[in-house]
């Protein structure tokens, strides 16, 4: 066994693997090399897949109009009638866009029930924390809020009927959208909408 040159360590110097470990470590790297594209190719698919899924989703069908039902009571708000409630402007951001800002216009959802007579107030106090708010969209996806955090006296968040998107009529949200501000992210906002149906229990004694 030959003696390394003088200064310069065992540790430094080449190694020399036999033909047959030599090849194995080629045919490793090579396994190793083709898994990690084969990884990548899979990642890349499963993204374009997604981003055309979202892409090609289509739009729910537009709601002209939304039916009011409160104890027995009923009534229809078009668009127009919206547009002639007092106007809140509010600006979120959509998670389910890479967390864009947006900016939605419309009545506060407790303006839009305070039209069939569900008002907040001190001798309403026990309705409005005894509720809840049925919201349904045109293509059947429905949600839940109780009526305490869709009015102001009882809640910091917003909940908006609204019509208008970044200045303009909100057709991507189907004419008609129920959103809030407070949302991790858009579970609860409701495209198309054209129901609010309002349910109370009655307090167990």
């Amino acid at each position: 066994m030959n003696n390394p040159p003088a200064g310069i360590s065992p540790l430094l110097r080449p190694l020399r693997l036999s033909p047959v470990a030599s090849g194995l470590l080629r045919a490793l790297v090579l396994v190793l090399t083709y898994g990690a594209l084969c990884a990548q190719a899979q990642t890349s698919a499963q993204t374009s897949a997604q981003t055309s899924a979202k892409a090609s989703k289509p739009p729910v069908p537009p709601s002209s109009s939304v039916a009011l039902e409160f104890q027995g009571k009923s009534m229809s708000l078009s668009v127009t009638d919206l547009l002639n409630l007092p106007q809140v402007t509010v600006q979120v951001h959509n998670a389910h866009r890479g967390g864009i800002p947006e900016t939605y216009t419309g009545p506060l959802l407790s303006t839009v029930l305070a039209k069939i007579s569900f008002v907040a107030n001190r001798q309403t106090q026990p309705l409005i924390l005894h509720s809840v708010v049925i919201a349904t969209g045109t293509d059947h996806y429905y949600v839940l809020y109780s009526a305490a955090e869709v009015e102001p006296s009882f809640s910091l968040s917003k909940v908006l009927v609204a019509v208008m998107k970044n200045g303009l009529p909100d057709s991507e949200g189907g004419d008609i959208e129920l959103i809030n501000t407070d949302g991790a992210k858009p579970a609860r906002w409701v495209q198309g909408l054209i129901g609010l149906s309002i349910m109370s229990l009655e307090p167990q004694k």
